[in-house]
């Protein structure tokens, strides 16, 4: 299976690896790491040259599945507290980051399927993207297919619980990211990536939580600061509107996959509960979420959407009576 497959080319890199190595692996088109290699350093040109061609090969695994999937370029430097500038800019460049954000979340699932043993729902998941990919017109969508297949697959065969593990799972397959606003850094990332277009976040006082859906903030074009997240057992609430969502479906459910894996590796000490989730109009959407210091996560899959006129009419929008 690929997850097997995945697993092994990732376990090979980080035998290259060490905590204190001189070298590391970026993209020479994008200027950032592949995802197999981010957040590793190699103690020399040798082994950040094998973890780079590995890199290739994990990426060659999943377009064996998806040929559009785009050629990495990955390049061996020496490790700097500067990012390194990406080489060209063209303007597909969004795109790729789109397509590559995609498969670097599909990966890491598959992966992480593999790893704890769900083999039945990663053959499932992998026959549903291949059944779609064969009616789907545009070979770019295919990124978008393969995430949504795991998600739908993963919505169907796994409890609660076990949603839980496999995400959480994968995030940490991820490199951590520190940011004092990680709920707003995330949807920073998926906007900049295209997964999504504007966005808002309010943080919410936990006493106002049965209140939110008649104390929203409807405008679409200012971003809030989001609040600091705390210590102790604190729990924040907060509310999350965006438009143009990549996964929007109207199937009584909004899926929450891709956002609750990129926050968690954020908030890695943290629990992360999306609570609920609304269509404000044709192409824009409500998430509510909480995260504590204590208890486990949940919604991490997808989470139910509130029943409304604009669920259910997709000719409707926030400017209509």
């Amino acid at each position: 299976m690929v997850g097997g497959t995945l697993r092994d080319i990732r376990a090979e890199i980080q035998s290259l690896s060490c905590p204190d190595g001189d070298y590391e692996v970026v993209c020479g088109r994008s200027g950032i790491a592949p995802s197999a290699v981010a957040g590793l350093a190699f103690p020399d040109r040798l082994a950040a040259g094998e973890a780079a061609d590995l890199a290739g090969t994990y990426r060659a695994t999943l377009r064996r599945y998806d040929p559009s999937i785009p050629f990495d370029d990955p390049l061996v430097h020496e490790v700097s507290p500067t990012p390194i500038p990406p080489l060209a800019t063209t303007p597909e460049d969004k795109h790729t980051r789109y397509t590559l954000f995609c498969h670097d979340i599909a990966g890491a699932v598959f992966e992480s399927l593999s790893a704890l043993g769900h083999r039945e729902v990663e053959s499932a998941a992998m026959e549903t993207y291949l059944t779609l990919a064969e009616v789907v017109g545009d070979e770019s969508d295919f990124c978008l297919t393969m995430v949504w297949s795991l998600m739908s697959e993963m919505d169907v065969r796994l409890s609660v619980a076990e949603q839980t593990a496999i995400v959480e799972h994968t995030a940490e397959l991820f490199a951590p990211v520190r940011t004092p606003n990680p709920v707003g850094a995330t949807l920073r990332l998926l906007e900049s990536v295209g997964f999504l277009e504007g966005y808002s976040v309010r943080p919410v006082p936990t006493g106002e939580r049965e209140d939110v859906n008649d104390d929203r903030d409807r405008t679409t074009g200012e971003r809030d600061e989001p609040g600091v997240e705390r210590g102790g057992d604190e729990r924040r609430c907060w509310e999350l509107t965006f438009g143009e969502y990549a996964l929007a479906e109207r199937t009584g459910r909004i899926p929450t996959l891709p956002i609750a894996i990129d926050l968690l590796r954020r908030v890695r000490s943290q629990s992360v509960q999306f609570v609920e989730g609304e269509a404000l109009s044709d192409s824009r959407w409500r998430l509510c979420l909480e995260t504590c210091q204590t208890g486990s996560s949940d919604g991490l899959v997808s989470v139910e959407v509130a029943e409304n006129r604009w669920l259910n009419d997709t000719g409707l929008s926030l400017h209509q009576d």
